[in-house]
């Protein structure tokens, strides 16, 4: 029942095929906002909700408060089965092809789309998406592998022009 609870709590329409990322609010019953939340459809009634560090805690007890009796929905906090590594900028396709062997064109991997790519041998989950105005995208891999990725990310930037920028430049 998980598609059915996102749709009741979300203010967008969370019930789309395989492989969407959706970004959108929790609502409460006034309509007030509870969440700034990416759901990405990974499989058959299996999602991906992604909120704030911060507020992972009370964003997850808020959707187990908005359960309905006789609902079955696996909730859980799996923050410690992924890293993300995200990039934007005119020169992020050019850069997540230049890793990959697998096609990460305009088609193969569409805004508010998610698919499974290989990164120096590494399996993850690309998601096209970006909250700047420019091209971007968020990788999803295990944290073991993370470190392997965001070097081969690295070396393949330093051609382009690309800089680190954020938090932790």
């Amino acid at each position: 029942d998980a598609a059915a609870l996102l749709e009741r709590t979300c203010a967008n329409r969370v019930d789309r095929p395989a492989g969407s990322v959706v970004y959108g609010q929790f609502l409460d019953d006034r309509g007030g906002i509870v969440a700034d939340v990416t759901i990405t459809h990974l499989a058959e009634e299996r999602f991906r909700v992604v909120t704030g560090a911060g507020t992972v805690s009370s964003d997850l007890g808020w959707l187990r408060q908005s359960l309905r009796d006789g609902e079955r929905v696996d909730l859980r906090d799996s923050s410690d089965e992924s890293c993300v590594i995200g990039f934007w900028g005119p020169r992020a396709r050019a850069l997540l092809q230049n890793v990959t062997r697998d096609d990460a064109g305009d088609g193969a991997l569409p805004f508010y789309q998610a698919r499974e790519l290989a990164i120096a041998g590494v399996r993850v989950l690309a998601q096209r998406l970006t909250y700047v105005g420019e091209l971007g995208y968020e990788l999803y891999v295990a944290p073991e592998d993370a470190v392997q990725v965001w070097d081969r990310l690295v070396a393949a930037g330093a051609p382009l022009g690309i800089a680190h920028v954020g938090y932790r430049a």
